[in-house]
């Protein structure tokens, strides 16, 4: 695998490989690859030092299973951030996507820029062929916003997934390890593909995206082929024209955000949170710590949460007006 230049590696692709090559022979465990890698000195990494992330579902109550329950698959997207070739002035945008809850893939491709609509027509064509997620994670760029200083304003990019029937979830402002997800698969391109290869133009670019993506899919098929098969999973088809230019309907929809409690200098010090550019007043109980809040479209109220030990307890519920 490290031969081939192998994007992917890990035990769980070592299991994929070893059964196409002995398709008769009974697959040896997850564990005992993992011992014969570590035993025979063949770790590519060392092992992942916990560092940011460490320990925040319990001391800062990072609302997990808030969000665990949001629906059955998750997903994330976010654009990896500008890249530059010699001999070319303008950046190269690169959108990627990942599914993290009940499915595994992560599929990059270059985009005409970073912009709200170059990531509709990407997940249009996505979910032509993989399936819809209940939930799409990502952080609280402009871009998946829809605004820059209007308060309480759901974007472009925010209709077209809640006309789909996606649950739009917010990260952390300015903390990344909030969405590790996609963050994660977006060092792994930055690594093992931008940072080995010497790309020469755009189409070069492209043709080593595919082989990237192509492994990444080759696994999610093999890992998740029963699964697949569920008639529950909902797909675009090629006749689905999705409005991205106005919400249809708000009845049972939610937008969710996950959000970390302080204290504001520039609101006379006062504890709370900002949601859609608009500043949410939180008891002083609960500063320092995450909660987990739900954007109501049909009543147009917004929901505070504070998870405990799993238990999610409302500490705050008042109206929101928005506009689309």
């Amino acid at each position: 695998m490290i031969g081939r230049k192998d994007y992917f590696l890990g035990a769980s692709y070592i299991e994929m490989h070893y059964e196409d090559a002995y398709p008769d022979e009974r697959r040896p465990s997850l564990w005992f690859i993992k011992d014969v890698v570590r035993r025979s000195g063949l770790q590519t990494n060392e092992p992942k030092k916990r560092s940011k992330g460490k320990g925040i579902v319990e001391r800062l109550l990072f609302p997990i299973q808030s969000i665990v329950r949001l629906g059955r698959i998750h997903q994330s997207c976010d654009f990896i951030g500008k890249k530059f070739i010699t001999g070319r002035t303008e950046p190269i945008s690169i959108f990627g996507t990942s599914y993290y809850q009940w499915l595994k893939l992560y599929q990059i491709r270059r985009v005409l820029a970073e912009t709200s609509e170059s990531a509709i027509r990407f997940l249009t064509t996505f979910w032509k062929t993989f399936p819809i997620p209940n939930v799409m994670r990502m952080d609280n760029g402009m871009t998946f916003r829809g605004t820059g200083h209007a308060e309480a304003h759901i974007g472009r990019f925010l209709k077209f997934l809640l006309n789909i029937g996606v649950t739009p979830l917010f990260s952390a402002a300015y903390q990344s390890y909030t969405n590790p997800h996609v963050e994660g698969h977006n060092r792994t391109f930055t690594q093992k593909l931008w940072s080995q290869h010497r790309f020469a133009n755009v189409e070069e670019i492209d043709r080593e995206c595919e082989r990237f993506n192509a492994e990444s899919k080759k696994f999610y098929l093999w890992k998740f082929k029963e699964r697949l098969t569920q008639r529950s999973l909902r797909y675009l088809s090629d006749e689905s024209i999705v409005s991205d230019d106005i919400l249809r309907s708000t009845r049972g929809k939610k937008m969710c955000f996950i959000r970390f409690v302080e204290r504001w200098s520039e609101k006379e010090c006062r504890c709370g949170i900002v949601v859609l550019n608009r500043f949410v007043d939180v008891p002083s109980e609960y500063n320092n710590q995450y909660v987990f809040v739900a954007l109501n479209l049909a009543t147009a109220t917004l929901h505070i949460l504070s998870e405990r030990e799993g238990i999610a307890t409302e500490i705050v519920s008042q109206p929101f007006p928005f506009t689309v």
